[in-house]
């Protein structure tokens, strides 16, 4: 018997830790006085009407203590799992708060929009597929705004099917690479204005410095957490000159 989508249990895991080969910490910098890049993000993310749980799923190395301590201020849960296996990571911490379906975030994109996240969400729910995302070759959504969904038994097969590390690192990479073992559907949205070399994710000091500066217009206008995309669109629009803080970067 199918299990109706109400009853399953439908939580986002935010694979987050402290080493970054490019900006190490920089998921706990601060955006503002009040705001870290990861506090922001749980915030917004909690906006979501569809969401029942959200897991960081972090590592066991010391440095990455702190990122436990933010779990608990925000009373999230927290799991703890292998450093470099983060695909295990993943499967590891689904299968111990019993996920059905797993929203996959990555920590340092704080801009994430959760009445895009509800969207896709009801999409999934309402088709077949394996797996949806939202940020391809021909996606509309800029850099900072990637969402992936798909069900336990996905993540299960793609455990089990992955060998080499790249694999194992990258969580959804072999799904992406082997279309035929998977069905998959890229998510989109054709009215959206697109800037093609918009990053809002956090790689570089420039892409901070970018979130920093978009982020104090959204507090001007009264929108500290509850902004769309739509809304970080206006402020692109009205100050074109913002994109030269980061555009040059890959």
């Amino acid at each position: 018997m199918r299990i109706m989508f109400a009853k399953k249990k439908l939580g986002i895991i935010i694979q987050a830790r402290m080493g970054s080969t490019r900006l190490p910490g920089k998921i706990l910098m601060k955006i503002d006085e009040k705001y870290r890049v990861l506090d922001l993000l749980i915030e917004r993310l909690k906006l979501s009407k569809l969401v029942n749980k959200i897991i960081i799923a972090t590592t066991p190395d010391e440095k990455n203590s702190v990122i436990v301590d933010v779990a608990k201020t925000h009373n999230i849960l927290c799991f703890i799992g292998s450093e470099e296996n983060v695909l295990e990571r993943y499967y590891e911490a689904a299968k111990t708060f019993n996920l059905d379906i797993i929203v996959r975030i990555t920590s340092d994109c704080p801009f994430v929009d959760p009445e895009i996240l509800d969207d896709m969400i009801e999409f999934y729910k309402k088709n077949k597929y394996d797996y949806i995302m939202n940020l391809d070759t021909v996606s509309n959504f800029p850099a900072g705004f990637d969402i992936e969904i798909f069900s336990f038994n996905t993540l299960k097969r793609v455990f089990h099917l992955s060998k080499t590390n790249y694999e194992k690192e990258h969580v959804t990479i072999l799904i992406q690479h082997y279309p035929n073992y998977f069905s998959i559907f890229f998510y989109n949205d054709n009215h959206l204005k697109v800037f093609k070399d918009l990053r809002l994710t956090i790689d570089y000091e420039e892409d901070l410095i970018m979130i920093r500066e978009i982020y104090k217009i959204l507090k001007e206008k009264g929108k500290p957490i509850n902004f769309t995309l739509q809304d970080v669109i206006e402020i692109i629009e009205e100050n074109p000159a913002l994109m030269n803080i980061n555009k040059h970067l890959i």
